[in-house]
């Protein structure tokens, strides 16, 4: 089964802005309209399952701002998220001094460096998720054969913000 496009599927434009207010009432419509035990035939049942099922994937892809932009950079053309895994210059290195101090104040139980660093990270998740829905307004403003600097931009960015969201996940 193809995936169907999650913005499609709540008949919502496929842009960066969305309404969460919009999309959680669109889905829970488009739920109660699919849930199962509105059928009693077996076939209708597993249908309908399936269904909200994906109903389900696409909410959580919508309300995820990585994975909204993930999905998002996919249908505006861009290939193969795992074959690009390049990142902004030196963002190594500061990750893996920053890791190290990290993990230097949880040995140390220093809760200011660690709330330091946490809203630190947060600023930068932050920042990056900025950069890539400017970015991805940007590639959507633009004709499909004129996108591809800008999402190889917007890739480059969302392999950033890995780093901060991982991060963020291991802070004690």
């Amino acid at each position: 089964m193809t995936r169907q496009n999650p913005f499609n599927l709540f008949e919502l434009q496929a842009q960066w802005d969305i309404d969460q207010a919009s999309l959680h009432k669109r889905f829970v419509a488009a739920s109660a309209k699919n849930h199962p035990d509105r059928f009693t035939d077996a076939l209708d049942q597993a249908d309908a399952a399936a269904k909200s099922a994906e109903v389900n994937e696409a909410y959580q892809t919508l309300r995820d701002d990585e994975s909204r932009a993930n999905a998002l950079w996919e249908i505006l053309g861009g290939s193969g998220k795992g074959d690009d895994k390049s990142l902004p210059p030196n963002l190594l290195m500061e990750m893996m001094e920053t890791r190290e101090e990290m993990e230097e104040a949880i040995a140390d139980d220093d809760t200011a460096t660690l709330e330091r660093l946490g809203t630190w990270a947060g600023q930068q998740r932050a920042d990056h998720l900025h950069r890539v829905g400017a970015l991805l307004n940007e590639a959507a403003s633009h004709p499909p054969a004129e996108r591809d600097p800008t999402l190889r931009q917007v890739r480059l960015e969302l392999n950033a913000l890995r780093y901060f969201q991982r991060m963020l996940q291991q802070m004690p």
